[in-house]
């Protein structure tokens, strides 16, 4: 009995937050100028590709979550810019352009710093968020590191934010 009072609160504050939640549109993933040219100059092109596809991920997961509907023309808009990332291991581009790299011993300190603007259908912004999230040594980054491991982490992190800042605003 008392299993089945509990399994029914759930179902009424799971109930309760989708019934408050908007509709939210995601605008395409931009990024900073700066990163653009480190993409073109340094990572290369693909991985932006990546890192966009890890943000649109992460953030529509966040926000279903939170009882979001995810569509076009909605009354608020979440527009996306990643800053800045950093690597823990070498992009493919790097392995090419500086073979003294090694794909498996080769480990640097990585993340990413991303923003994100909240829009009302009037074009006014309502929120704004910034995340930054970088390792301090490499002893931070495990030894199973991939590619972009902390910047998913920081990506993540910053899906989470963006979810709550709707949530505060889609009201």
């Amino acid at each position: 009995m008392r299993l089945a009072s509990v399994l029914a609160g759930f179902a009424a504050l799971a109930f309760s937050g989708a019934a408050l939640a908007a509709p939210v549109s995601v605008a395409p993933v931009s990024f900073s100028s700066e990163f653009q040219t480190e993409l073109e100059d340094d990572y290369g092109v693909r991985e932006g590709e990546y890192l966009r596809d890890a943000v649109n991920e992460a953030v529509a997961a966040a926000l279903t979550r939170q009882g979001a509907t995810l569509g076009q023309s909605a009354p608020l808009t979440i527009e996306i810019a990643i800053v800045d990332a950093d690597p823990n291991r070498p992009t493919m581009q790097q392995l090419v352009d500086q073979p003294s790299l090694d794909a498996i011993r080769s480990i640097s300190i990585g993340g990413a710093e991303l923003h994100a603007v909240l829009r009302g259908s009037d074009g006014a912004v309502v929120s704004e968020v910034n995340h930054r999230r970088y390792n301090h040594t490499l002893a931070d980054i495990g030894g199973a590191a991939t590619t972009w491991s902390e910047a998913r982490r920081a990506i993540r992190q910053f899906a989470e934010k963006v979810a709550d800042a709707y949530v505060a605003n889609a009201r």
